[in-house]
């Protein structure tokens, strides 16, 4: 299958990570999304993240340069009629997926494959919100997409075997490495970690040290990164969001948003992003 062409539905941090390893790859990128604020704060991360590859020897200056020709911004669906790929990339919530679904059916070419960054959902189910199940599955990118190998692909009770084929190939096209995910809440790497994290978290509630439990983890179990620094990478609202949406799927007690999480998130102490969260990324001390 041949692919020149992505579009992305959702300008976030995500979608816009995404975009950013496509044009990279040499492929022509729809960055969409229905804010015009969003459009902005994409275009700001995107270049935020090029002049980090240039100042790390990742990217020349004439690279960029080509990965800003590449993308492209709009507001409107119908630019979706272009793309050989379409990837789904809006905020972890199953109503706002499902809409965004259904309102883009009726521009994306016939059998084209859909590909959905849930983290959480399965695919099964979101499928039935798309026009074509047998075109639809999923592409758990990771954040951020520009640094992270893995794509967790996830075929649904419905999605053709050559769709899932042509989603490896093209994983492997963008420089990643595409892993096949069985369809359950969490796939592989979310369904563990969330439970990893909500366990460092537990600790941390009965007297432990993040600093602390973050070594341990990287010690004892030979982990590049401790689950707290994981979730501040991450952003403790995704995290928070990952964590309600499997203990709403599954109802295991392992899921259940420690209140501590809560806490932080409701403060607007989000991780790395804001500069607070488990740890303080002013000076890099540790917070609680």
């Amino acid at each position: 299958m041949e692919v020149t062409t992505i579009g992305i539905i959702g300008a976030g941090a995500m979608g816009t990570g995404i975009a950013q390893v496509a044009a990279q790859a040499g492929l022509r990128v729809h960055l969409l999304d229905i804010s015009e604020g969003a459009i902005t704060a994409s275009r700001t991360r995107l270049d935020g993240s090029l002049q980090d590859g240039i100042a790390r020897e990742k990217l020349t200056g004439e690279q960029a340069e080509e990965v800003r020709r590449l993308i492209a911004w709009d507001t409107a669906y119908g630019r979706l009629a272009e793309a050989d790929w379409v990837i789904e990339a809006t905020f972890e919530d199953f109503a706002v997926k499902e809409r965004v679904l259904r309102e883009a059916a009726g521009f994306v070419r016939a059998r084209a494959p859909m590909a959905s960054n849930t983290s959480t959902f399965p695919i099964a189910e979101l499928s039935r919100c798309w026009s074509q199940p047998e075109c639809f599955l999923g592409m758990h990118f990771f954040n951020p997409p520009p640094a992270m190998k893995l794509v967790e692909v996830v075929a649904g009770e419905s999605t053709l075997p050559s769709i899932t084929e042509a989603a490896l190939a093209l994983c492997e096209r963008l420089g990643k490495t595409g892993v096949i995910a069985p369809d359950i809440p969490g796939f592989v790497v979310n369904r563990a970690m969330a439970a990893l994290v909500a366990a460092a978290i537990d600790v941390c509630a009965q007297g432990g040290d993040p600093a602390a439990v973050d070594q341990s983890i990287e010690l004892g179990l030979g982990h590049r990164m401790g689950p707290l620094k994981t979730a501040d990478l991450v952003g403790l609202d995704l995290m928070l969001a990952v964590l309600r949406s499997l203990h709403d799927q599954t109802g295991h007690p392992r899921f259940e948003p420690p209140e501590q999480l809560v806490a932080l998130v409701e403060s607007g102490r989000l991780g790395r992003k804001t500069g607070q969260g488990f740890y303080s990324y002013d000076n890099q001390s540790t917070s609680t």
